[in-house]
């Protein structure tokens, strides 16, 4: 849910910034989502009530054309009622799911059945919504009311890279680092964030630590892993009964970029199809050398420079084992990944998403016609239950 109010703001912002589109968030009364977006002086219309239903009906009149993007499964109700007010190829709805693809039941309902455009997350977003939606790639079937069709000719499901807040992230200390404290600068760092959630790769990590723990010619090092989450007992447990709790620290839930301030390598070692995008990126942001799984997301999040982390055989703890001690001995491949990285730090953020974003709606806009009549008189309704 931050997540997906991020994003809505972003987006927002970036609409009330500059571009052809004039944003309008549609939210909850009092919600905080709307009560940040006062703070960030972006024009909302409340959900709630029925004066503020009668608010939004009368709004909505004053514009001939309008684009209606939703933010996740509890949205979408909202985005098809604003549709089955507007009169017939007014609006166009688009909804989006960036990390996971709503519930089975829904994906093939009324709500998802609507929308003319449905921006993905991830590879595996897009291809459980399109199983259980019967839309095949390549394809721009429309299946919703027939007074409710576009002439849209792309695509129906288009994927899309959520970003993360990039604020505080400053480059980390090189190893080895002769400024840190007393004694700090003789270890090297390992950082992990979410390691206490299902699928994060912890289990995997501590056993990789078991195997470095048998090498005597490395220098001192430890693991910081930060989060919250049920397992800490579990992951505790391991730890120390494989000898390694003396170089585990296992940390509550914290902003990513303070515990970067002392960490030398960043590793990502999960493989849940809807990890946060900061679980990896933020070894990125930091211009920290990164360790990751070999899996589908964390190559499609890598695909525009795939040597800007040096990535291991997935749930396989002696190949973890081996690229943690490649990184920590290695000052070339350390240099080398940090360098590739710089190719996908201006991709990172959230202004980098609302750009892109932008981008499509005003292509589909452009392409309906709906922007050479007159830009001026068009709205961008993103809206967020």
């Amino acid at each position: 849910a931050r997540l997906e109010e991020d994003h809505a703001l972003a987006l927002a912002a970036a609409m009330r910034d500059g571009g052809r589109l004039a944003p309008m968030l549609l939210c909850a009364k009092n919600s905080r989502l709307h009560h940040r977006a006062a703070a960030l002086n972006l024009p909302t219309l409340a959900a709630g009530g029925p004066i503020d239903f009668t608010r939004l009906w009368l709004w909505q009149r004053r514009h001939k054309h309008l684009l209606v993007q939703t933010f996740g499964e509890c949205s979408m109700s909202a985005g098809r009622r604003v549709l089955a007010m507007r009169p017939p190829q007014s609006t166009l709805l688009s909804h989006a799911f960036l990390l996971r693809a709503p519930h089975v039941d829904v994906r093939a309902g009324k709500g998802m059945l609507a929308a003319h455009k449905i921006l993905c997350g991830s590879k595996h977003v897009r291809d459980r919504i399109a199983k259980a939606s019967g839309i095949a790639q390549g394809e721009n079937p429309w299946r919703g009311p027939k007074n409710r069709q576009l002439p849209l000719t792309d695509d129906v499901l288009h994927q899309i890279t959520p970003g993360m807040n990039l604020e505080g992230y400053a480059p980390a200390p090189q190893w080895p680092d002769a400024s840190a404290p007393s004694g700090e600068g003789q270890r090297f760092i390992f950082c992990m964030g979410d390691a206490l959630t299902p699928r994060s790769g912890v289990h995997v990590l501590i056993r990789a630590m078991a195997a470095m723990w048998q090498r005597r010619d490395l220098p001192l090092w430890e693991v910081r892993a930060a989060g919250g989450g049920p397992r800490f007992q579990e992951v505790l447990e391991e730890a120390e009964s494989l000898g390694v709790h003396s170089r585990l620290c296992l940390l509550n839930e914290q902003p990513l970029h303070q515990l970067l301030h002392s960490g030398h390598a960043w590793i990502a070692p999960g493989s849940a199809p809807d990890e946060l995008p900061e679980t990896l990126g933020a070894g990125l942001a930091a211009h920290m050398p990164v360790i990751c799984g070999q899996g589908d997301l964390h190559s499609q999040r890598l695909v525009a420079a795939p040597a800007a982390a040096c990535m291991f055989e997935e749930n396989n703890p002696q190949s973890l084992a081996e690229a943690m001690i490649n990184i920590m001995t290695n000052e070339d491949l350390r240099r080398s990944t940090v360098r590739a990285g710089e190719t996908l730090r201006p991709g990172l953020g959230l202004d980098a998403f609302a750009d892109a974003v932008c981008a499509r709606h005003e292509a589909w806009c452009a392409e309906l016609g709906w922007l050479e009549k007159s830009h001026n008189a068009h709205a961008n309704n993103t809206e967020q239950q």
